[in-house]
């Protein structure tokens, strides 16, 4: 059986001559983080932050009470209220930004949540870009099969939350109008918006 032991001692030694190069340390190092965007303030400050949203001509600006936010259509279809932030006092790489709409006579809501970089604006301040939409909280409100009214001409309350890496998180809620502002799309908008849309409703 001295051949049997033979091939035995054959077939593991090929076994580790091609399990080798899987253990062996190449010497690279593990892929780094891509963003170099740095810091925003002053470190371990309370973070600060104000809510904005991109309207119909593309330029983001700040919410306050009272205000109207427009009702756009995104590359996906639909309608949303893109909401984003400025905020410091935080990494301006890997914030967690949740922007939410709330019918505030039924409670129900509308949310959507991602993970962006502020670009630093050079006051210490960073802030979501006009000119990149994956950079706001795509909050879909049309097709309106959620909300117990008209989504457009109605008061609404908004909510931008940013999470830091750290877990560190500062919340902004305001009270605002949606509106159908794009003219265009406008009969439309307010056609899938309006409350009791049927999904496949022709829209004169």
């Amino acid at each position: 059986m001295a051949w049997v032991a033979a091939i035995l001692r054959c077939a593991a030694s090929v076994a580790l001559l091609f399990a080798a190069p899987a253990c062996a340390d190449d010497g690279e190092d593990p892929p780094e983080d891509m963003c170099k965007l740095g810091y925003l303030g002053e470190p371990g400050a309370e973070i600060q932050m104000e809510v904005v949203a991109l309207d119909s001509s593309e330029v983001s600006r700040p919410v306050s009470d009272g205000d109207v936010v427009d009702i756009v259509m995104p590359p996906q279809g639909g309608r949303v209220i893109f909401l984003g932030a400025r905020a410091t006092n935080l990494s301006a790489c890997g914030v967690q930004l949740s922007g939410t709409i709330r019918d505030t006579g039924s409670g129900r809501i509308m949310s959507e949540s991602r993970t962006v970089n502020l670009r630093p604006t050079g006051d210490g301040w960073g802030a979501s870009v006009d000119a990149d939409i994956s950079t706001f909280a795509n909050v879909g409100v049309c097709n309106n099969n959620w909300s117990s009214r008209d989504v457009f001409d109605q008061d609404y309350e908004i909510e931008v939350t940013v999470k830091d890496r750290e877990g560190r998180v500062a919340k902004q809620t305001r009270q605002v109008r949606p509106a159908c502002n794009e003219p265009e799309l406008e009969v439309e908008c307010r056609c899938i918006c309006k409350h009791g849309y049927i999904l496949g409703e022709r829209c004169e």
